[in-house]
């Protein structure tokens, strides 16, 4: 009884070490993700993830503002493993120059995906010590259209008729104000409520820009003769821009409470049955679109159409500026007690078998290869279609966008994401009109004078001054008004030191030209 008492012992013993060797094996790490909001981490993709990379994930949650968090959690040196911050804000290089993010140069060696599959874009992301201190999420360069005019197809099968309506060609400037005026002429008021020809959100909303700024060829700055920068108020094509904003509140075509419409105003305004159009990007029309068509008919749904200035190459367009370097910074603080861990688990999701985990889901559940083609299974892409936000919470594909690689996949030329494997129309005219006006905003990103030094300071007046004057200039009465008001605006920008933060700028961005080899 002895012997099998200590033999009963023993085996109890070597399990125990057993489980305890495996507990120590998975490691745990804590991250906070700016965008991840209230979300769980127990979706199956999330599931596989851990399996596949022996990593628990504890998700620190974003609660109230995520950039003053991130800038607390800074202050009391209390971090998580790992952080995603937004790359484009000040606070990525706060963190840098706090010494509380890893240099990551030092560990390529760990991570050959992230290399391999990165390429040139780490190049452009090091910080100016030359070191690579986060990874970008959402980099390379995107193929999807961005901003048009995106107007509801089935008043534009009734103003133009369905051939011109299902037709790629753009509309002129010139055209589509005419088109406006007719249709608010044949339908002034709709079911009792008076109709609104063109919505569009505040003078804070990118969409604006990126859409008038567009359709005119211009960039977020202007590059001189000499290739340095200057605020595009001083674009030949500046003015232009804004004469037509002005007319189309001129002509009374502009929703007159544009300038306080936010996302949510403008989604209710859209969602009735009295707008014929919107100005910004293609996808924010998704939720007013699924309402029209449930309460109208198959056809009232929102649709993208190029538009141009008059005398414009459409092809010279710049309505799609999307940086090649992705909008969201991820980096290891100084915190990661296990830094091998955390390289071979950002290796993992960044390579292609991670990228397909997360925005494709699990092979063979969600999607398989047929004839070396990656095929989504059953119906999973229509789910997503009809109820997006219950499909990615359910399925966990595309709930975690990290490290995502903007392209198409190599080997069968699939889109990176499942969901745009398949389009639906809305994303089909997008596709199909708002062609050749693609342009990398990389090089003209995080420009702007940082921290508490004078041109910070200086900027900060100039761009205020800019948002005061832009809405008065769009609602000016007249065109001499809007141009006295404009005059106005240079004059008090140069009195600003405008040409103080251009010459800081230029400094930045004659230097980013010769680094990345952009020969400007």
């Amino acid at each position: 009884m002895k012997k099998v008492l200590s033999l009963v012992l023993a085996l109890a013993l070597v399990l125990s070490l057993c489980v305890s060797a495996s507990a120590e094996e998975k490691v745990t790490l804590s991250f906070f993700d700016k965008n991840s909001g209230t979300r769980t981490f127990d979706d199956p993709v999330a599931l596989a993830l851990m399996e596949r990379t022996g990593v628990n994930l504890e998700l620190v949650s974003p609660t109230g503002n995520p950039g003053e968090k991130l800038s607390l959690m800074l202050a009391a040196l209390d971090y998580p493993d790992i952080v995603l911050m937004d790359r484009g804000s000040d606070i990525v290089n706060q963190y840098i120059e706090a010494g509380a993010l890893v240099n990551l140069s030092e560990y390529m060696d760990l991570m050959p995906n992230v290399v391999a599959m990165y390429g040139d874009v780490l190049n452009k992301t090091r910080y100016t010590d030359g070191n690579n201190y986060y990874l970008s999420n959402w980099y390379g360069y995107d193929p999807d259209p961005v901003n048009g005019f995106i107007m509801r197809y089935d008043y534009m099968v009734d103003m133009v008729g369905k051939e011109r309506a299902d037709s790629a060609e753009p509309f002129t400037f010139s055209e589509m104000v005419q088109l406006l005026k007719d249709w608010k002429a044949k339908y002034p008021t709709i079911d009792g409520t008076d109709t609104i020809p063109l919505v569009i959100r505040e003078p804070g909303s990118g969409s604006i820009h990126g859409t008038f700024a567009g359709m005119n060829g211009m960039y977020p700055y202007y590059v001189n003769e000499e290739g340095k920068i200057e605020f595009t108020v001083n674009d030949p094509k500046f003015l232009d821009a804004i004469h037509q904003m002005n007319e189309l509140y001129r002509e009374g075509l502009l929703d007159p409470e544009w300038t306080t419409n936010n996302g949510e105003l403008a989604n209710q305004k859209l969602s009735n049955n009295h707008v014929f159009g919107y100005v910004g990007a293609y996808w924010d029309t998704w939720t007013p679109s699924a309402t029209l068509l449930a309460q109208q008919n198959a056809d009232a749904e929102y649709l993208a159409y190029k538009v141009v200035a008059d005398g414009m190459d459409p092809d010279k367009t710049t309505l799609a500026g999307r940086s090649s370097l992705g909008w969201d910074a991820i980096g290891i603080t100084a915190n990661c007690e296990n830094i091998e861990a955390a390289c071979k688990f950002i290796d993992y999701c960044a390579s292609q078998e991670g990228q397909d985990l997360l925005l494709w889901g699990i092979e063979g559940q969600d999607w398989e290869f047929v004839n070396g083609v990656r095929t989504p299974i059953g119906d999973i892409v229509a789910r997503y279609q009809a109820d997006p936000s219950n499909t990615v919470n359910d399925t966990g594909i595309t709930k975690w966008t990290w490290f995502v690689k903007n392209d198409v996949h190599p080997d069968d030329g699939t889109t990176c994401r499942i969901w745009f494997n398949e389009k639906d129309r809305c994303a089909t005219y997008a596709y199909q009109n708002l062609t050749n006006s693609y342009y990398d905003s990389a090089e003209f990103a995080t420009l702007e004078p940082a921290g508490n030094s004078i041109e910070a300071l200086q900027y900060q007046k100039v761009i205020d001054l800019f948002d005061q004057a832009y809405p008065n200039m769009v609602n000016a009465a007249t065109v001499e008004e809007c141009d006295a008001i404009y005059a106005q605006l240079v004059a008090d920008m140069d009195a600003a030191g405008a040409e103080a933060v251009e010459a800081a700028m230029s400094e930045v961005y004659v230097a980013r030209v010769e680094l990345w080899g952009l020969n400007k």
